[in-house]
């Protein structure tokens, strides 16, 4: 790994939520690209930068800062449960592997499933046999992430599969967003499925 001079970011809303964490050797680069594709930036009013001699302390920080602050938007950097702790970390509630792996079983091993593959295909499950019944509200992000011990990040993007499935609805936006089981939910024989296990090649990442 290069030893390169590393920034580590934090972008801000304007509450003080921790929108989203990252590091880069140039900032105003990675910022633009932000601005072009990251759907937090109409919402950050304030960043923050520490820099690092050294990319692996960046990558350390940036890391634990994912773990025990959760910001919203990290969702493909969000860690794995079985990812080793950064050094000086000390595990928080919202990165429970056992949780994690209590709920979803062997969907991430075997299944060969992501974090958020799991989560939606448990979510199916529980729809499918009436413990989320039709036109019901979902749980909430708070209660989600308490129930798989992830982040929250996580859980919204496994709802984003449910949604895109046709088997949630999504009212509202933004803090106000709400999930609902949807009124005409296909029929499935069995649990929700992503496309890339699907059509092996494709990536839903």
């Amino acid at each position: 790994m290069t030893n390169t001079r590393t920034a580590l970011y934090r972008f801000f809303d304007a509450d003080g939520r921790l929108l989203y964490v990252g590091i880069t050797t140039n900032p105003d680069t990675r910022w633009a690209s932000h601005k072009r594709s990251a759907a937090w930036w109409p919402l950050a009013e304030r960043v923050t930068v520490d820099w690092h001699s050294e990319r692996k302390d960046a990558l350390a920080v940036e890391l634990r800062i994912i773990r025990t602050e959760a910001p919203l938007y990290n969702m493909g950097g969000a860690p794995s449960p079985l990812r080793e702790l950064a050094p000086g970390e000390q595990l928080c509630p919202m990165a429970s592997a056992d949780r994690f792996f209590a709920e979803t079983g062997d969907r991430f091993g075997k299944g060969r499933m992501h974090m958020h593959e799991a989560i939606a295909d448990v979510l199916c499950l529980d729809i499918r046999e009436g413990r989320l019944p039709v036109g019901a509200a979902c749980p909430s992000g708070t209660e989600l992430v308490r129930r798989f011990g992830v982040s929250l990040g996580t859980v919204r993007r496994a709802m984003g599969h449910l949604v895109d499935a046709g088997l949630v609805v999504r009212r509202g936006m933004g803090s106000g967003t709400r999930y609902f089981i949807a009124e005409e939910a296909p029929l499935l024989s069995a649990g929700w499925v992503p496309a890339r296990l699907r059509n092996p090649g494709q990536s839903d990442r």
